[in-house]
């Protein structure tokens, strides 16, 4: 794992763990997630069809941060 990698994973583990204390973060976090996931879903990021956006295969449903898929439905 180059150091790249390492930032970017310890930064998300830091933010999931203050998302599981406090309500507040994780709905500031849900809301700044959307618009970044929404923004990459866009250009393709996650594949031509979604299939791999981290809120759920767009092939099986429109997901968001309020409908995750394996969690939702």
């Amino acid at each position: 794992m180059n150091n790249t990698q390492k930032r970017v994973a310890l930064v998300l583990r830091r933010m999931a763990d203050m998302a599981e204390r406090d309500e507040e973060d994780a709905s500031a976090f849900a809301e700044e997630l959307e618009s970044m996931l929404d923004a990459m879903h866009g250009n393709n990021f996650f594949g031509t069809e979604g299939q791999c956006d981290p809120r759920g295969d767009f092939r099986n449903g429109d997901w968001s941060m309020n409908r995750i898929e394996g969690l939702d439905g």
